[in-house]
């Protein structure tokens, strides 16, 4: 579906067939942007300049709702906006510690939820009004380099980062320790996101076509690439004068994805040195993937999906055509 802006969009999320929203931002765009929807995605609305006094490389990263009035979203230098309107309004939250960036939120109920980003994490015992912070970077820690974060009960939690890191805490976020992931030699991907459809199967995707499984809640993590196009079909080395200077062909990077239940999910990634996205679907747990979709164009970078019937991807423009929400069954392009 083909929608009325330049700008780029890294957050979506639905709380029903027909209510949803994206957060991004862009560079002519002061203070970020949020579109909504109340059609399932056909026609959206936007408000731009959403975090006053925020200059136009100002972006928001994630947003959640709870429900079809009240929500978050979360963005640059520490931003976190709450809205009780249905995102009609958007104001600062009251008490947010100061640090950097935040790529990623969750809230798990009424009131617990947590936050991550480069160097922190943060956690709401009020529905988001208030956060306080767990842990910083430092040297007893290391570098917290969270992607993306996800929490299956008020006190176990998983987060993934860069080179990568994978770390999981039993204490509601207030300590994490390191997960051994099972990386080939010389393999550092930057890992994007995390989830699990119940307490035993979880998966995590990322850089170079990774996707890795528990069936253990995370004792012990497998690849599951099978059917996963890492290198592109027909791609070839970018050429140059000199033979020496010749590069490979971009890797797929696996930005996203979503499970509806321990069988059903999809994903959504993207090569980047020809502006060309994918869709991936699995029924079978990730055992084998599928190419549903290609999507020249665009990076989609945020998945939401609701269950086997309605499921939406975003990302970010590629190239000067038409910014789209790709729709799944519940609408068409």
């Amino acid at each position: 579906m083909a929608i009325p802006t330049d700008a780029e969009f890294d957050g979506i999320w639905f709380t029903d067939s027909l209510h949803g929203w994206v957060a991004g931002g862009g560079y002519l765009i002061d203070g970020g942007i949020v579109g909504r929807t109340a059609d399932g995605g056909r026609t959206w609305r936007f408000q731009s300049g959403v975090a006053p006094g925020r200059g136009p490389e100002f972006h928001l990263h994630r947003v959640q709702f709870r429900d079809s009035l009240r929500g978050l979203a979360v963005g640059d230098v520490g931003v976190i906006l709450v809205t009780a309107d249905g995102g009609e309004s958007w104001r600062p939250a009251h008490e947010v510690p100061a640090g950097a960036g935040l790529s990623d939120v969750q809230l798990l109920d009424e009131r617990m939820g947590w936050a991550v980003g480069p160097g922190s994490i943060l956690r709401t015992e009020d529905g988001g009004e208030t956060w306080r912070t767990l842990a910083r970077s430092s040297p007893e820690n290391g570098y917290l380099s969270g992607s993306a974060i996800h929490f299956i009960d008020a006190r176990r939690g998983w987060m993934v980062g860069h080179g990568g890191t994978v770390m999981r805490s039993e204490d509601g976020g207030e300590t994490w320790s390191n997960v051994p992931m099972p990386l080939r030699s010389g393999e550092h991907p930057t890992l994007w996101d995390v989830t699990f459809a119940d307490p035993s199967h979880g998966w995590i995707v990322g850089d170079l076509g990774s996707i890795f499984h528990t069936e253990d809640g995370g004792a012990t993590w497998t690849r599951q690439e099978q059917g996963v196009p890492v290198n592109r079909v027909n791609a070839r080395r970018q050429r140059d004068v000199l033979p020496e200077l010749e590069t490979e062909p971009d890797r797929l990077s696996v930005s996203a994805l979503w499970f509806t239940d321990e069988s059903h999910g999809c994903a959504v990634g993207y090569y980047a040195d020809v502006a060309q996205s994918i869709v991936l679907r699995t029924d079978d747990g990730g055992a084998t993937w599928r190419v549903e979709r290609i999507e020249p164009g665009t990076l989609l970078r945020s998945l939401h999906a609701l269950d086997s019937r309605h499921a939406w991807a975003v990302g970010n423009r590629a190239r000067r055509t038409p910014q789209v929400v790709l729709c799944y069954r519940a609408c068409q392009r």
